[in-house]
């Protein structure tokens, strides 16, 4: 972090500040972990991989035939991304995330259509995936939460159809109660639908309930993910009727949504969101990302800043009761945020992929700030060289150790 990011030239920088920017608390990881995360972020710098990931994969395969490939990924990409690929090894990392102060969230990183397109039978094994995701979740600790897809288990292109819907002025004809109703097994019977349309939305919204009901009893909050852009509409409308039938018993947000920095309109829509909760004395738990999907829409706003903007917004006006969670692995953005954080006080935490911002995150699990964000994200696999820095750093303390540290507790 340079001059000026996080505080004024010419000021006394904080202990945390020092921390940040030298990546101390990468003291945590093994030798293993060290060497490989210096290994994936030089793989993650290579133009193949960060112009079209996936045909990248698709040729390594082809070239490795598939056991080798598998084995190679499984100590490479897919290890310092991924939480594991058994219930064993997610436990394994969850204690190992919450020893040093950590709190995780699972993903269930499945959207948009299946291999053979969007037939029932896909999605309800997908929400076999999100009931186990509920599972493991569950058993990895104190306050567990995970994140979920709508389009799982959900045809995306119904929900581009609602979201076009939406923005008419008519609307769609759908409140938060007619919504929960659906949820609640009523038929939906819209007259802009098809038979089979509106027996698909109705089969739909039976399986977020039926993951929404199960996470609700083992005590984990779900964080329904934003998607494309084109597509939120349906997604918040569909997630406000869940967040009114879960998060109206009680005094903690089991339902939340999450809202895309990076998006010209989201400033005015959050505000109508949090105004909206504060009417109905909901429990409101939201989620602020720059946006994964940024790269691909080409993202109008200033991202990380946003974000912060977006922050002060939320905090000047809270609610009954406010959790706000900032996803991002920028250390400025960080120490802004965790100044305006004290304002009237929700909850208030962090959130990094799993492999990416490993210093900052293990840096603010020492204070009480921090959740922990452990999911797949293509866009994990650009814009890593800060990362990789700091682990060149820590790699050069370890094999000189008897370099001298300056009086602000770096190196001289």
């Amino acid at each position: 972090m340079g001059p000026g990011q996080g505080g004024c030239e010419g000021e006394e920088e904080s202990p945390l500040q020092v921390q940040l920017r030298e990546g101390r608390a990468l003291a945590a990881l093994g030798w293993w972990e060290l060497l490989r995360g210096l290994l994936v972020f030089a793989l993650c710098s290579h133009p193949w991989l960060q112009q079209d990931p996936e045909a990248f994969l698709r040729a390594s395969r082809r070239l490795l035939g598939a056991r080798l490939w598998r084995a190679l990924l499984s100590v490479s990409l897919w290890g310092h991304f991924a939480v594991g690929r058994s219930p064993a090894a997610i436990e394994e990392l969850s204690r190992w995330l919450r020893a040093r102060g950590l709190r995780p969230m699972l993903a269930l990183p499945i959207e948009g259509e299946g291999p053979d397109g969007e037939g029932e039978a896909w999605f309800e094994q997908n929400l076999g995936a999100a009931l186990e995701c509920v599972g493991l979740a569950a058993a990895s600790g104190p306050e567990p939460a995970m994140q979920l897809k709508v389009t799982a288990l959900l045809s995306q292109r119904l929900c581009e159809k609602l979201s076009l819907r939406l923005a008419e002025p008519e609307g769609a004809g759908l409140n938060p109660e007619e919504v929960a109703a659906m949820l609640g097994g009523q038929v939906p019977e819209l007259t802009w639908l098809s038979p089979a349309e509106n027996q698909h939305l109705g089969r739909g919204l039976r399986r977020l309930e039926e993951v929404a009901q199960a996470a609700v009893a083992r005590r984990v909050q779900v964080l329904v993910d934003a998607e494309m852009s084109h597509l939120n509409p349906a997604l918040t409308c569909l997630t406000w009727g869940l967040m009114w039938r879960h998060n109206r018993g009680g005094p903690r947000a089991w339902i939340w949504n999450t809202w895309q920095a990076y998006l010209r309109d989201t400033e005015s829509h959050l505000a109508a969101h949090l105004a909206q909760a504060r009417r109905s004395g909901l429990p409101c738990g939201v989620k602020l990302v720059r946006g994964a999907y940024l790269e691909q829409e080409r993202g109008r706003a200033r991202g990380y800043g946003r974000c912060l903007e977006l922050l002060g917004a939320a905090l000047a006006r809270p609610g009954p009761g406010l959790w706000l969670m900032v996803a991002t692995h920028n250390e400025g953005s960080v120490l802004q945020a965790l100044r305006l954080s004290p304002r009237p006080s929700p909850n208030v935490s962090f959130a990094q992929l799993q492999g990416m911002g490993e210093s900052l995150g293990m840096e603010l699990g020492r204070s009480p700030y921090l959740a922990r964000r452990a999911a797949e994200n293509r866009g994990a696999l650009g814009g890593a060289r800060r990362e990789r820095e700091l682990l060149w750093a820590e790699l050069g303390r370890r094999l000189r150790p008897w370099r001298k540290k300056d009086n602000r507790g770096g190196v001289a």
